[in-house]
């Protein structure tokens, strides 16, 4: 019976760490990102691509650029704006995978303990 208890245990913790890792998995960041340059001609669409990269709105400025067949420039925007966005997906993988180390330690500990 006491062995059970212990099991149990580890088992939910094992769900939790199932439940926790699927979380980055479900994440959708790039939702809110526009899909296109609302303009009607490809002057207009590299002019307001030139505004966007100016305010530091990247990618949507590389839509802008992409629009008006400008392909120099918007790879150049395209880059410029994934830099930013690895850095916090970094720091974001970094914290889930040490989360996941302290949840694996708790469940080896909790393990071991009913031994």
């Amino acid at each position: 019976m006491f062995l059970r208890g212990h099991l149990f245990r580890g088992v939910h913790l094992w769900g939790l760490a199932c439940i926790a890792s699927a979380q980055l998995a479900i994440a959708d960041p790039a939702a809110a990102a526009p899909r296109t340059c609302e303009v009607a001609s490809a002057q207009e669409a590299a002019a307001q691509g030139d505004r966007l990269f100016e305010k530091g709105e990247y990618q949507h400025a590389g839509l802008c650029y992409q629009a008006a067949g400008d392909m120099v420039h918007a790879n150049l925007a395209f880059l410029k704006a994934a830099a930013p966005q690895s850095e916090d997906t970094s720091r974001a993988l970094k914290a889930q995978r040490e989360a996941a180390k302290a949840l694996f330690a708790r469940v080896g500990n909790s393990l071991r303990s009913g031994h």
